[in-house]
C-alpha cells in the first residue's frame, strides 16, 4: 500500500536562480509547496566561487549547487542558460510532474510556457518588488518570497480592497443560476484569475476564514459540514424597495412567464427564467442587475414570489 501511495505522488523539480533571489526565504519555500508533492530535484545555479559561506546552507537545505564560472562574454546569463537547460532535460528524461522555477526574471516566460505547454505544472516564486506580473500570470501559481520574511502579500496600500475584487470577479465567473459557488472551486478560480493570491498573506490561517471575513460575500456550510458555499452579499433591503417602485415589469416577467409555461410543461428551467428576468429589468445578464440571480430576484420581489417557487434551478407557478 504504502509503495502505491508514492507511486501516485506528485514529484516536484525546485530549480533556483540563486543570482536572482538567493536564499533567505528558500525553506518558507519549500514548507509552502510540501503537500505539492515529493521535491526529488533542488538545484540552485551560480557562480559558487564567490557565494562565501552560502554554501553551506546549501548543504543544509539538501540543494546541489550547480557551479557556473562567469568568465568570457555570457557572463551572469550563464546561470539562466543552464536552469532551462536543465529544465528541458528533466522534462524529456525524468518524471517529474511539477517544475518550481524560482526567479523574478521574465526571462524564464518562454521556458514556463514550454512546460505548461508539455502538461506539466510550474509554480514560480520571486521578490515582489522585482517579479513582473507576466512572469506571475504564466505561470500555475507565483509565491512572493518576501512572506518567508513575515511580509505581507499586499503590504502595499489597497491590498484588501484588490482582494476583494479579485473574490467579486471570482464568484460572478464561476457562480450557478441561483447565484451561489462551492469554496474549493472558488479557490481554484482566485488562483488562476491572480497565480499570486494568497489568503494567508492577508492574515487568515484557511480559505473559509477569509471568506467569513469579507464583506462581499456569504458563506454557507450545507448540513453543517464539508466544502462551504458562497454567493455574494446581496443588499435585498434596498432592491426590495426599488422593486416595490417598479412593479410594471414584474408583471410583465409575470406575463412572459407564464405564456411560456402554457407552452407546455409545468416547470421553466432555471437559465431560461434568469434570461427572460435579464431582459425585464433591462441588462444582458441578470448577475449584472441589482439582484444577481434568480434567488436574489425572487427575496427582493413580493409580487413574483406569491405567484411564483424557485425549486433548485427551475421555478415553478404556484397553485
Amino acid at each position: 500500500m504504502e509503495t502505491a501511495r508514492q507511486a501516485s505522488e506528485s514529484l516536484v523539480a525546485a530549480l533556483i536562480d540563486f543570482e536572482n533571489v538567493g536564499l533567505d526565504s528558500i525553506q518558507w519555500l519549500f514548507d509552502q509547496i510540501s503537500d505539492v508533492g515529493r521535491i526529488i530535484v533542488k538545484r540552485a545555479y551560480a557562480d559558487w566561487s564567490d557565494a562565501g559561506n552560502k554554501r553551506d546552507q546549501l548543504l543544509e537545505l539538501g540543494i546541489e549547487p550547480i557551479q557556473q564560472f562567469h568568465g568570457g562574454p555570457i557572463g551572469k546569463n550563464s546561470s539562466d542558460i543552464r536552469l532551462a537547460i536543465d529544465a528541458i532535460e528533466l522534462l524529456h528524461q525524468s518524471p517529474i510532474d511539477t517544475f518550481v522555477i524560482v526567479s523574478s526574471d521574465s526571462d524564464f516566460i518562454p521556458l514556463v510556457n514550454k512546460l505548461r505547454a508539455a502538461g506539466k505544472i510550474v509554480i514560480g516564486a520571486g521578490r515582489q518588488a522585482t517579479a513582473p506580473r507576466t512572469l506571475v500570470i504564466s505561470c500555475d501559481r507565483y509565491y512572493y518570497l518576501d512572506q518567508g520574511k513575515k511580509v505581507r502579500i499586499t503590504g502595499e496600500p489597497g491590498g484588501e480592497q484588490k482582494s476583494e475584487s479579485l473574490l467579486v470577479r471570482a464568484v460572478q465567473a464561476t457562480m450557478d443560476e441561483e447565484g451561489r459557488v462551492v469554496g474549493s472551486r472558488l479557490h481554484q478560480t482566485m488562483q488562476r484569475l491572480d497565480p499570486s493570491f494568497d489568503f494567508r498573506a492577508l492574515g487568515h490561517s484557511t480559505f473559509t476564514r477569509y471568506l467569513e471575513a469579507s464583506p462581499a460575500v456569504r458563506v454557507k456550510r450545507p448540513g453543517g459540514r464539508g466544502d462551504v458555499v458562497v454567493e455574494l452579499a446581496d443588499s435585498t433591503s434596498s432592491s426590495s424597495e426599488q422593486t416595490r417602485e417598479s412593479g410594471d415589469w414584474e408583471r410583465e416577467l409575470d406575463r412572459i412567464w407564464s405564456e411560456k409555461l402554457a407552452k407546455g410543461g409545468n416547470s421553466i428551467a432555471g437559465p431560461v427564467a434568469a434570461l427572460e428576468a435579464a431582459k425585464a429589468v433591462g441588462v444582458d445578464k441578470l448577475k449584472d442587475s441589482q439582484y444577481k440571480t434568480l434567488k436574489g430576484l425572487f427575496e427582493a420581489s413580493e409580487y413574483l414570489s406569491a405567484r411564483w417557487s424557485l425549486q433548485r434551478n427551475v421555478i415553478r407557478k404556484r397553485a
